[in-house]
């Protein structure tokens, strides 16, 4: 028992040290320390407290944590797609990496799909 409490410490540890960037990217954006793009920094620091939120939750509630992983797979699944079909940049995507952003995406929700329909089908019987 004593090495599963550990192992959530330790979680909810680097949870913070990565949801420490994401604070301080928010800050900054939003003091107007950055001229370039603020944008960019909104979305970095965005990201940072995403990735983080799983981590920093499994301390409290491990169904929570998974809800958010599962979150967090979908708007990283999400972005690859975006990144990958974005017409609006001037070089060419490799098919590779369409290919593996439609490969990543379609197995992150079949895999959803089939935990639901197991979860499901044990409650019925």
């Amino acid at each position: 028992m004593k090495g599963h409490t550990l192992i959530k410490g330790f979680t909810f540890l680097v949870g913070a040290c990565v949801a420490l960037p994401g604070v301080t990217w928010i800050f900054l954006a939003a003091s107007g320390a950055v001229k370039t793009d603020p944008v960019a920094a909104y979305v970095a620091g965005a990201g940072f407290l995403l990735v983080a939120s799983p981590l920093l939750a499994l301390l409290f509630s491990v169904r929570v944590a998974k809800s958010l992983l599962v979150v967090v797979l979908f708007a990283v699944a999400f972005g690859m797609l975006w990144l990958a079909f974005q017409p609006s940049l001037p070089t060419d995507h490799p098919a590779l990496v369409q290919v593996a952003a439609i490969a990543f995406a379609i197995t992150l929700l079949a895999r959803v799909g089939l935990a639901l329909r197991h979860k499901r089908s044990a409650l019925c019987t």
